[in-house]
């Protein structure tokens, strides 16, 4: 009977410890709010970030029918982007139709801040995808790449013959190339050349993947390419993007300062920042590092927050894996604010957690 009640009690303090645990992250976000200048902007930035804590642990209590399903999915959904990306670099613009209802944006070749990438004198738009920018889709494209060759990898000393196999690989790789992202391209050759280290293939076999891969980009890129004259028009790769990621993060180093314990408000660095920006500089994005966004905008009681909750996962993510998230993450910010890639890491940390 002692013993029925000593575990009795200790149920009963961990039922306390937890609605002691919410009622504190209520309150973080309850101040959070009440501090944003853009307050339903916050409220519905907070819904969102619920909805994908939520997404996390649904998926890590159902991951092996989750990822059986995705195993068939990926595949497709790799290969239906590929051919949406080659199809608007050789058009020089979107597709429209039925692809906007996939979630394309109409753009074209000139359009004002389309990104485009250059070669010389050859110039072609860098590809969408049903993406908002194609850093986004890289991105996306490399951590859903690796995830799904890991997983469909065959066993050590056995050689990869399925056909099916080389068809979505090398579409995924096409895709990361016609993306323009060189941070997504180094990270993706250093994959390949991990990948060739990991099988113990000779150096020759290591360089010879590497001129296929280069090779493959220089050929695609001279087939797709639109030849236009960009040194008086719009620039290819945009030549001040390491100027306008440093003021961003200046930015974002000020407003820690001026809120550093519960931030300027979730979803409110956009709107904050014209009283940060000097000069005539101005370019309204969110900063390009999501350590420094969840810092700014939710401060350390919130980033402290998160990182307790997402450590959990973190801790059991491919050392790789975990590579590309926060190389890519220092360098921009879609992993925390774009749809499709915050539940692709949402998917892969609740799979793999």
């Amino acid at each position: 009977m002692v013993w029925l009640g000593w575990v009795f009690s200790l149920k009963k303090e961990r039922k306390k410890n937890k609605i002691g645990k919410i009622l504190a992250i209520l309150l973080v976000i309850l101040v959070n709010v009440w501090m944003a200048e853009a307050r339903w902007v916050a409220v519905y930035r907070w819904l969102r970030i619920g909805q994908w804590v939520v997404t996390v642990w649904l998926v890590a209590e159902n991951k092996e029918k989750i990822k059986e399903v995705l195993l068939k999915v990926v595949p497709i959904w790799i290969l239906i982007e590929v051919f949406l990306a080659a199809s608007q670099v050789a058009k020089g613009g979107s597709l429209e139709g039925i692809w906007y209802w996939l979630g394309e944006r109409r753009f074209s070749f000139g359009s004002v801040g389309i990104a485009q990438m250059r070669w010389g004198n050859e110039a072609a738009i860098r590809a969408y995808g049903t993406f908002s920018h194609p850093n986004s889709l890289a991105g996306f494209l490399l951590l859903v790449w690796v995830w799904w060759k890991e997983e469909t990898r065959l066993p050590a000393g056995k050689r990869e013959t399925r056909i099916w196999y080389w068809v979505v690989n090398w579409s995924a790789i096409l895709g990361i190339i016609l993306t323009g992202s060189r941070t997504v391209w180094v990270l993706a050759l250093l994959t390949w050349i991990l990948e060739t280290r990991n099988k113990k293939l000779e150096t020759r076999r290591i360089l010879g993947r590497i001129l296929v891969v280069l090779g493959v980009g220089a050929m695609v890129l001279g087939l797709l390419g639109r030849e236009y004259e960009l040194k008086s028009f719009l620039g290819g790769w945009d030549s001040q993007s390491w100027q306008k990621r440093m003021s961003l993060n200046m930015s974002a180093l000020e407003m820690m300062a001026d809120s550093p314990i519960f931030g300027v408000g979730a979803g409110n660095f956009t709107k904050r920042l014209g009283e940060y920006q000097k000069g005539s500089f101005y370019w309204l994005q969110p900063v390009h590092n999501i350590l420094l966004l969840a810092l700014s905008e939710t401060g350390i009681v919130g980033a402290m927050m998160f990182w307790k909750f997402f450590k959990r996962y973190w801790k059991k993510i491919d050392w790789w894996m975990g590579m590309i998230i926060m190389v890519t993450g220092l360098v921009d910010h879609y992993w925390l604010t774009l749809p499709q890639n915050t539940w692709l890491l949402a998917i892969i940390l609740g799979i793999l957690g």
